[in-house]
């Protein structure tokens, strides 16, 4: 797994470096898991593009970090019973919500240790991995994972 990342450190650097600058302070918890999730996503892309996935530049993240403020903006607009269902149809309009799915799954279960992450904490991660998918998404040609 050392090697898997060191690898992910090396093709991305750009993500690699905003994940970890965006989550220093945020614990150990938000650190990992978000450093995880973008690998994760980064292995998705991998394993769906036949071709070499190309280097995401720091402007690339920093467009999907303003879309998925944007995003994030949009979706706090909305409140009580709304906000689920908002969030649902969002993510159903989303260029990629298989990878957006698998991420909500991995906020819900347990850590490793069995503590669970708070909803701050969550929140945090996902706004983190959902800029990861959106800088990789701009680097692709439509959705990164499709389902037949």
């Amino acid at each position: 797994m050392v090697e898997e990342f060191d690898r992910f450190f090396r093709a991305q650097p750009a993500i690699c470096e905003f994940v970890m600058e965006l989550t220093h302070e945020s614990g150990q918890k938000v650190h990992e898991l978000s450093l995880f999730l973008a690998y994760m996503v980064f292995r998705a892309i991998e394993t769906e593009t036949p071709d070499s996935v190309t280097k995401v530049t720091p402007e690339t993240i920093e467009a999907g970090y303003r879309e998925t403020e944007s995003w994030m903006e949009r979706i706090s607009e909305s409140e009580g019973t709304e906000l689920q269902s908002a969030i649902a149809a969002s993510l159903q309009r989303d260029a990629e919500p298989y990878l957006l799915q698998y991420v909500i799954s991995e906020l819900n279960e347990p850590m490793e240790d069995g503590t669970a992450l708070d909803d701050e904490e969550k929140g945090e991660v996902f706004f983190v991995v959902k800029t990861v998918i959106a800088s990789l998404q701009n680097q692709s040609k439509g959705r990164i994972i499709e389902i037949e």
